[in-house]
């Protein structure tokens, strides 16, 4: 169920902006899609910490693209299928291997630089892929740069009003459409502010924070989501979260991960005795796919009694280790591990949410007016477990394709470029404590009572619908998310920002859980002990909605046959 105060809220006699899109979030999708847009058209950008705070920078592998010459979109689309255990809408997919290599020479002309070799983009190899054909900068700072050249260029855009620090609370619908947001902001300027739209994008993220043990920043709490969710839109696949196979085993909330391509590099994975944890697993042993990877790491720390196991990377040459991950060595040395001549401990971490909004190819949810992209959204090229690097190929493209399709869909009623009808958004600049505030409210560090209900969700999410589910366990997860539900209730409603993202968590782990239960089979990232194999009859995806008493209703969609003239 959804929280009664946060279907209640009052919006009447809330200050108003007007502006022709409203992009909320600033990763890698909300940033192209607000420079995509056209420029006579007025943007607001709300991202709730600042601007270049998203899971984006934390990309580490790069971008997979058809840049060489001995690849082809086929060969792209056959291992995205692939991958994707059956259920990627090979449409989806199509459109994303086509469009990739336009969107890389897209950044490439913002000024994003990516490593080269002989003059040439440098091209590596992950996990799924038949081919060379990840992009990446700074040996493994992909993420941190792409997002400084959208960034760069978005501060430069003058349609593009940016308001940091800015909450989403809910969507604003009338007469079955998205009209707008309540957004709130920090500071002594902020405070609640209905911004009425001629559409919205939701950029938002994904909600790897429902689990313990995550690669996601603290940040990732599923707002757009849940408030699509609420506002009655569709939601598919919540079922299918990924768990990067590698994330550095330390005590530390996210775990700093250990990209896939250093495996492709040459590291191995070993146990505790040395021996090869992929050896006879997958005929592409390190490089299969990540919820292969996965698998086979649970399965051998469950036979061992451990919970972790190690990347070897010492076989790897030091000089190119240094060039290709100095990020990640970093991290390593800073915990004490030198990994030019030790093990790596590394165990899996949820990474990256294959569900979210329900969208078609440019970017439209079921509700008119309401667009999403990137992790928040579900465009089905994902299916049941994502291809390594897709993810921020796919922010690009669709980004791109939503900012085509904006234009003819939004009131023609907006002509001075960069100038908000109503009254202008608070853009107010938080002082240094305010700063640190934030930062302690964003790592859980407020009401004690609110901390306490995201640290039992987190905790009961990675038990019981985490890597390794079953029926008696997806149940003592959805038992207690009513209780933990209740108990957030009964907190004033003083708790604010902290409170309207465990409340958006709850609904997230809700329905996540629900759709894992009715899935009996394992496929992909969902992986059912009770269900070890996947069945024909469930080649199928799974949606919910909101019904109007604030259940949740199921339904499933069929998946397109993947025909070869797709191709």
């Amino acid at each position: 169920m959804i929280p009664r105060w946060l279907l209640e809220a009052d919006r009447r006699g809330l200050p108003a902006t007007e502006v022709a899109v409203l992009v909320v979030g600033s990763g890698v999708a909300g940033l192209s899609t607000a420079l995509e847009l056209p420029p006579e058209l007025p943007v607001l950008l709300a991202t709730k910490a600042r601007l270049a705070s998203s899971a984006t920078r934390y990309a580490q592998g790069g971008i997979a693209a058809v840049l060489a010459a001995d690849d082809s979109p086929g060969d792209h689309w056959a291992d995205t299928m692939t991958a994707g255990a059956g259920l990627c809408d090979p449409e989806a997919v199509r459109v994303l291997v086509s469009e990739g290599a336009a969107a890389v020479r897209r950044l490439q002309r913002l000024g994003a630089s990516f490593d080269l070799e002989g003059g040439r983009l440098a091209l590596t190899i992950e996990g799924g892929h038949s081919r060379r054909r990840i992009v990446h900068a700074g040996g493994d700072a992909t993420g941190a740069e792409v997002e400084r050249a959208l960034a760069g260029a978005v501060r430069s855009a003058p349609n593009v009003t940016i308001a940091e620090r800015t909450f989403l609370v809910d969507l604003v619908t009338e007469g079955g459409e998205a009209t707008g947001a309540v957004l709130w902001s920090a500071g002594d300027a902020g405070g609640p502010r209905l911004v009425r739209a001629g559409a919205v994008v939701l950029a938002s993220g994904g909600a790897g924070q429902l689990y313990a043990s995550t690669t996601n920043p603290a940040l990732s709490t599923g707002d757009g989501i849940a408030a699509a969710l609420r506002a009655g839109a569709t939601l598919a696949d919540l079922e299918f979260v990924q768990f990067h196979p590698t994330a550095l085993h330390l005590d530390s909330d996210p775990r700093p991960l250990i990209s896939e391509a250093m495996r492709g590099e040459g590291a191995v994975l070993r146990d505790q005795r040395g021996a090869e944890v992929m050896a006879g697993v997958h005929p592409r042993g390190d490089l299969a796919p990540r919820d292969v990877v996965t698998r086979g790491m649970a399965a051998r720390m469950a036979e061992l009694g451990v919970d972790h196991l190690f990347l070897d990377a010492t076989g790897v040459p030091a000089a190119r280790l240094e060039l290709r991950f100095p990020t990640i060595l970093a991290r390593c040395r800073a915990a004490g591990v030198e990994p030019t001549r030790d093990w790596i401990p590394v165990s899996p971490a949820a990474h990256y949410l294959m569900g979210g909004v329900l969208t078609d190819l440019d970017g439209r949810s079921s509700l008119p007016g309401l667009y999403a992209v990137g992790e928040a959204a579900c465009t089905g090229v994902h299916g049941a477990n994502r291809l390594a690097s897709n993810s921020l190929l796919e922010g690009l493209v669709f980004a791109a394709r939503i900012a085509r399709a904006i234009p003819a869909a939004v009131p023609g009623r907006w002509s001075d470029a960069g100038t908000p009808a109503g009254e202008p958004f608070p853009l107010a600049q938080a002082a240094p404590d305010q700063r640190a505030r934030d930062s302690r409210v964003a790592a859980g560090g407020g009401d004690r009572r609110i901390d306490g209900v995201r640290g039992q969700l987190r905790r009961l999410m990675t038990g019981r619908a985490g890597v390794l589910r079953s029926h008696d366990g997806l149940a003592a997860a959805a038992a207690g998310i009513i209780g933990l539900s209740g108990r957030l209730e009964s907190v004033t409603a003083a708790g604010g920002r902290e409170r309207w993202e465990v409340a958006n968590l709850l609904q997230i782990g809700a329905a996540l859980t629900r759709l894992a239960a009715n899935r009996e089979e394992s496929r992909g990232a969902h992986s059912r002990s009770d269900h070890p194999e996947p069945v024909e009859a469930w080649r199928l995806r799974q949606v919910v909605t909101r019904r109007p008493d604030g259940g949740l209703d199921q339904g499933t969609i069929e998946v397109p046959a993947p025909e070869e003239a797709r191709r």
